[in-house]
């Protein structure tokens, strides 16, 4: 069953990287996913039964084969590469990105044709006349400091004329990266590493960093970093304390990449053997350090402007006016309700890690996902690194919220008149799974919590002691 499952989701990414764009395939490409969703589900079914060593073995070998197969055409869900090279050009000559959107005159100079192709390009991209591959070309840059650091590595590292391949090769690297560290945080955390299936074979990861090159590759790569370095030893206190500052610098270097992640010093405060407040502290200031470090040298150069287009991105999300949080307004609030609730929730689970403090890895998916389900975002590469804290934590039905993202971003981008009545649908459906998850697991822990040794189940001692079991079976 493994090998038939990988074999689909090799064609299949095979076959939608080298087919047309979005809107060309339009919801043939969706369909395709699909499948490939479905080949998923059987493959990591497969793999839970499979001897460790060999489904470890297995999986790293399909989910690079994924990758590889990834590479077979331009990107075909998404644009967001392009700006990446522009960054990198204007980076390039010394001028910074934040100061001038692309499509201004004093940047005029540094157009290239592969970025802004002439007439005949135009009409092959069945655009008019003067048009340019980079998104948004009128609005200032939105990618924090590091994002910009790496735009400019990975151009200057890259062989001339390489284009689109650059962004997909810079984001197998971190997905190989990936790869290798997911087995060893869930070794770290007393998971059953045979769950590295979960995300390895996802189609999610392998269309949004490879095939699309986005850079959140780059920022899960962090994350996983900072839960392998936070995870329980038997060091002295001085050591755990400086692993608990290098872990917040990860999640700070994360954020700079992509804002998003910051969050995730919340969950720090579930390694235990410390005092909340000191692990706060602690993983406070690793991520203010980088995060201060990052945006310094923007601020003294451009002020304000490093901001970029994050504030018309806001807008134009419509988290301004509140009608892009869609469980709350599937439930009939007004957009300004439905922003105050989903707030709410989004504080309620944070308040809840720092109360209840589970292991970094639940706590990292739990936030994730809860900023994820309140602000629904079109954007299904987010979920990327919720899907890697999940699979760490062992709590799969967290991908529900992935999977959600799918169907309404293919709806947004086809213009399908009810693509908000879908993406209500779809996330509220989400929310259903990861509420029957999270219920059917907290069942089991109670049935567990009657046998000898399970009485603090909500510590990190006890929540590997749930997942030990498995592991020893698979041996």
């Amino acid at each position: 069953m493994f090998v038939f499952a990988a074999a689909v989701g090799v064609l299949l990414s095979a076959s939608i990287a080298s087919g047309p764009v979005i809107l060309d395939a339009r919801w043939g490409t969706l369909i395709r996913l699909s499948l490939w969703g479905l080949a998923w589900i059987a493959a990591v079914a497969a793999a839970l039964r499979l001897p460790t060593r060999v489904a470890l073995c297995l999986t790293f070998g399909t989910g690079l084969a994924l990758r590889l197969a990834a590479l077979a055409g331009p990107p075909v869900t998404s644009d967001d590469l392009f700006r990446y090279a522009w960054d990198a050009r204007v980076q390039d000559v010394g001028v910074n990105p934040y100061r001038y959107p692309p499509a201004s005159e004093e940047l005029a100079g540094l157009r290239e044709p592969w970025l802004w192709p002439d007439e005949v390009g135009c009409t092959e991209l069945d655009r008019p006349p003067g048009c340019t591959r980079i998104n948004r070309p009128s609005a200032p840059t939105i990618y924090p400091p590091l994002a910009q650091a790496w735009f400019l590595a990975v151009d200057e590292l890259a062989p001339d004329g390489a284009r689109h391949t650059t962004w997909q090769v810079a984001g197998l690297i971190t997905e190989v990266g990936v790869l290798a560290l997911v087995p060893v945080a869930l070794g770290r955390w007393g998971g059953d590493r045979r769950w590295s299936a979960l995300y390895a074979l996802s189609p999610a990861p392998v269309m949004e960093i490879v095939q699309n090159g986005h850079v959140d590759g780059v920022a899960i790569l962090a994350v996983l970093g900072a839960l392998v370095v936070v995870a329980p030893t038997s060091d002295s206190t001085r050591s755990r304390a400086l692993r608990q500052v290098s872990a917040g610098a990860l999640i700070g270097a994360a954020a700079m990449v992509k804002l998003y992640p910051a969050v995730l010093v919340l969950a720090l405060v579930g390694v235990g053997g410390s005092r909340r407040t000191a692990v706060l502290v602690r993983a406070g200031a690793g991520a203010c350090t980088v995060a201060v470090m990052a945006y310094l040298p923007q601020v003294v150069s451009v002020g304000w402007r490093v901001l970029g287009y994050l504030p018309g991105y806001l807008e134009e999300e419509d988290y301004i006016e509140g009608g892009r949080f869609l469980v709350a307004t599937a439930l009939g609030l007004p957009p300004a309700m439905a922003a105050l609730a989903s707030a709410s929730a989004a504080l309620g689970i944070a308040c809840w890690v720092l109360v209840q403090r589970p292991a970094p890895p639940v706590g990292a998916a739990a936030l994730l996902g809860a900023l994820l389900l309140a602000t629904s975002p079109v954007q299904p590469w987010y979920a990327v690194a919720l899907l890697a804290a999940a699979t760490v934590a062992v709590r799969p039905w967290w991908g529900a919220v992935m999977v959600a993202g799918y169907p309404y971003y293919f709806s947004v981008i086809l213009d399908h008149p009810f693509a908000v009545v879908l993406g209500r649908l779809t996330y509220v459906t989400a929310l259903v799974v990861i509420v029957a998850g999270a219920w059917r697991s907290r069942a089991v822990r109670l049935d567990r919590k009657q046998g000898p040794g399970h009485e603090n189940l909500g510590t990190v001692d006890a929540q590997k002691s749930l997942w030990r079991p498995q592991e020893k079976t698979s041996r």
